[in-house]
């Protein structure tokens, strides 16, 4: 098993990382790396209903979806991210299972009384301190998992603090737990870069793993996915399954139903009445760059704030 340690720091990277090691790398190992500020949500997910989008946008916090399901997570250099990957052993194959044990294992190890919560994370004290989500693509697997070490939590609170009377939709809606920081439980407690050696050492001394350097190969296939999929408003916000978004206007709202990203329909609320707006915005991308040739600009002051 080959362990894999990201010097990067960019949501983006990372995430391009973890989908080359699911669909062009053969062997079973994982990648261990760290994210600047930013909310990851999953593939079935809304971002509407899952962020602040004011507060993200204000302090500089991205919003990107990754490739497999789940909830929104936030990431900062205080939070230790792992992605197992490899080829299944079957389809009864237990993945949360099977890669709950090893941060199980580390975080005993260290003294910290740590179970599962019954929702594929890790508590202490009733306190979520790991989360975890998967993907396949074929017979391979993609596993990845949170250690909350050293996380900022007052903008993890505030950037996953959505107003979800805006939107309606059937997309995956998180699950909101209490959360700690495990340096808060651990001896001795040092430096997240102190606490990530740890991790990467007890992988490789636990797991038979060997740590190695990311494959220069994945260096053009990375490049790729960060410009033409995570960087993209398509993917990140257009993709989220079909909704109705309340846009309040002065006593009313324009009510826009947007299917596959596109506007499909708007009317006010109060009334029912169509927009003049539909004729205008249909098949468009419901999103700033096209409200912002509307009317709807000047009469709603924040809609800078509130539309990616």
């Amino acid at each position: 098993m080959e362990v894999f340690v990201s010097p990067i720091t960019d949501s983006r990277v990372n995430l391009g990382l973890e989908s080359f090691f699911l669909n062009q790398f053969e062997g079973e190992g994982c990648l261990v790396y760290r994210n600047a500020p930013s909310v990851v949500i999953g593939k079935n997910q809304n971002p509407y209903k899952e962020v602040d989008v004011t507060y993200c946008k204000s302090n500089g916090i991205d919003v990107i979806r990754r490739e497999s399901g789940g909830g929104a997570v936030y990431h900062d250099l205080g939070n230790i991210n792992t992605a197992f990957f490899g080829k299944r052993r079957g389809v009864a194959d237990d993945l949360y299972c099977r890669w709950t044990k090893p941060p199980i294992s580390f975080l005993e190890s260290l003294g910290v009384d740590v179970e599962r919560d019954g929702r594929n994370g890790l508590e202490v004290d009733g306190r979520k301190v790991s989360g975890s989500a998967q993907t396949f693509k074929r017979d391979r697997f993609l596993h990845h998992a949170t250690l909350l070490c050293a996380s900022d939590l007052v903008k993890l609170e505030e950037s996953l603090s959505s107003e979800r009377i805006r939107v309606r939709g059937q997309s995956v809606e998180s699950y909101r737990s209490p959360v700690e920081n495990l340096m808060e439980y651990v001896d001795e407690a040092g430096q997240v870069e102190g606490f990530l050696e740890q991790w990467v050492e007890f992988l490789c001394a636990h797991l038979d793993g060997v740590r190695s350097s990311i494959p220069s190969q994945s260096g053009p296939v990375v490049q790729t996915l960060v410009e033409e999929q995570f960087s993209q408003w398509e993917w990140n916000v257009g993709r989220s399954p079909k909704y109705q978004f309340r846009l309040p206007i002065e006593d009313d709202c324009l009510v826009f139903s947007v299917i596959k990203g596109n506007v499909d329909a708007v009317h006010w609320e109060e009334s029912g009445e169509d927009s003049a707006l539909s004729k205008t915005l249909s098949g468009k991308p419901f999103s700033l760059e096209s409200l912002r040739l509307t009317s709807v600009n000047t009469v709603c002051p924040k809609l800078e704030e509130i539309i990616f």
